[in-house]
C-alpha cells in the first residue's frame, strides 16, 4: 500500500461575510473585506481577526491594527468600522473566535493507507480511510477507527480499539485492551493503560507484592490528553474518562477513577486510585486528590488544592485541605492579622500577669 502523505495546506482566506455566515456573527462594515488569518489584539496585522471581550483591554482595541474584530454589540462604541475595518457581532466573541481560528487552521490531512515502514500485526483491523504513518505499531486484535490519524513512533496494543477521527501524537501508548472513543487527540508521550500503583505488603519478604493490573482505561468521545500525560487501567474493571473532558500535560490519573464528561483537569493535577469525579468538574493545576474520594457535579477546585474528603456541594474550594472558596479568603485574611494579633496577645497576658501580682500583694497585705 502507498505510504500516507501528509497534503499541503491550501492558503486560507475568508471576506468577512462569509466568515458571519460560517459562524452565525453579524457583519458590521464592507462585507467583502478579505482576512487571511486571526491573532491577539497586540499581534494582529491588517488582513487579520481579532477578538475583544474584556474593557480592560479597550486601548488595545482602539489601537489595534486588525482589519476586523468579534465583539459584542456594546463593544463597536470603542471601535472604528468607518474605514476599511469590520467587525463580527457575536454572542460570545471568544468561541466565535475560536471557530474562526478553526477556520483558518484546519488539522492536518493525510492520505489514508499505512506506511510500508509500519508494523501491523496479523489479525488487527483497521479502517481503510485511517492513516497509519511511518514506524507506528499496531497489535494484533486492535482495531483503528474511520479517518483516524496515528503518528510515528505510536504503540497500539493488543485488542485496544481506538474510534473514528481520533489523532495519536507521535510517542503515545495505548495498551492492550483499551479504549479510546471518537475524535479523540492524544498528544505526545500519553500513556493509556500503565498499570495501576497497586502492591500488597508481605511480611516474609519481606517486600511490596505486586498486585496485577487486569482491568482496562476507557476514553469517551472527544476527550483531549495533554502531553506526557498518564492514565492507569484498573486494577479490575475500567478507569474512565468520560466524553468532552480535557486533560492538561502532567497529569498522573490512577487506577479505577471514573471522570465525569466535560470535566477540567490543568496541568500536574495527580488523582489517586478509586477516587470519582462528576460531570463538569475543574481541577486547577497541581490539584492533589486522595484514595476513594468522591467530587460532586460542577465543583470547580483551586490551583494546589488538597483534596482528602468528599466534596458533596458544587461550588468553588481552595486550599490543602480545601474548604469553600469564601471560608479560604476569610482565613487568608486572619492569617494577615496573626502578627498585630500576637503582639496585642503578648500585651495583654503581659497586663494580666501584672494584675495578679498586685492581687498577690494586696492579699497578702490583708492577711
Amino acid at each position: 500500500m502507498d505510504s500516507p502523505q501528509e497534503e499541503a495546506p491550501a492558503s486560507l482566506s475568508f471576506t468577512l461575510g462569509e466568515l458571519a455566515e460560517r459562524l452565525g456573527a453579524r457583519a458590521v462594515g464592507d462585507a467583502s473585506l478579505v482576512l487571511t488569518g486571526v491573532s491577539g489584539l497586540d499581534e494582529a496585522r491588517a488582513g487579520e481577526l481579532s477578538f475583544f471581550t474584556n474593557l480592560h483591554y479597550k486601548d488595545k482595541l482602539a489601537s489595534t491594527k486588525a482589519s476586523a474584530v468579534i465583539m459584542k454589540e456594546e463593544g463597536l462604541a470603542l471601535f472604528d468600522t468607518s474605514s476599511d475595518r469590520g467587525a463580527l457581532i457575536a454572542d460570545d466573541p471568544y468561541l466565535t473566535f475560536a471557530k474562526a481560528s478553526t477556520l483558518f487552521h484546519p488539522p492536518k490531512a493525510f492520505a489514508p493507507g499505512i506506511d510500508p515502514r509500519a508494523v501491523v500485526e496479523e489479525g488487527a483491523q483497521v479502517d481503510p480511510s485511517a492513516a497509519i504513518l511511518a514506524c507506528a505499531y499496531v497489535g494484533r486484535g486492535a482495531s483503528i477507527g474511520a479517518g483516524t490519524v496515528v503518528y510515528p513512533f505510536t504503540y497500539v496494543g493488543e485488542n485496544a480499539v481506538i474510534g473514528r477521527g481520533a489523532i495519536l501524537y507521535p510517542g503515545v501508548v495505548v495498551r492492550e485492551r483499551c479504549v479510546v472513543g471518537d475524535g479523540t487527540i492524544l498528544q505526545p508521550g500519553v500513556v493509556l493503560g500503565g498499570d495501576g500503583f497497586g502492591f500488597a505488603f508481605d511480611k516474609s519478604g519481606p517486600r511490596h507484592f505486586k498486585i496485577p493490573q487486569a482491568g482496562i482505561v476507557e476514553i469517551g468521545r472527544d476527550v483531549e490528553i495533554g502531553a506526557n500525560s498518564a492514565i492507569d487501567r484498573a486494577t479490575n474493571g475500567v478507569t474512565r474518562i468520560g466524553d468532552g473532558t480535557k486533560i492538561d500535560n502532567l497529569v498522573q490519573i490512577g487506577h479505577n477513577v471514573q471522570v465525569g464528561p466535560l470535566s477540567i483537569l490543568c496541568g500536574q493535577v495527580g488523582i489517586a486510585g478509586s477516587s470519582t469525579l462528576g460531570a463538569g468538574v475543574v481541577c486547577g493545576g497541581q490539584v492533589g486528590m486522595g484514595n476513594l474520594v468522591h467530587i460532586c457535579d460542577g465543583a470547580r477546585i483551586g490551583p494546589k488544592g488538597g483534596v482528602m474528603s468528599d466534596v458533596e456541594e458544587p461550588g468553588d474550594y481552595l486550599g490543602a485541605p480545601i474548604v469553600k472558596s469564601r471560608d479560604f479568603m476569610r482565613q487568608q485574611a486572619a492569617l494577615h492579622k496573626a502578627p498585630e494579633m500576637l503582639r496585642t496577645l503578648h500585651k495583654l497576658e503581659k497586663q494580666v500577669a501584672e494584675l495578679e501580682k498586685k492581687i498577690e500583694e494586696l492579699s497578702g497585705e490583708k492577711a
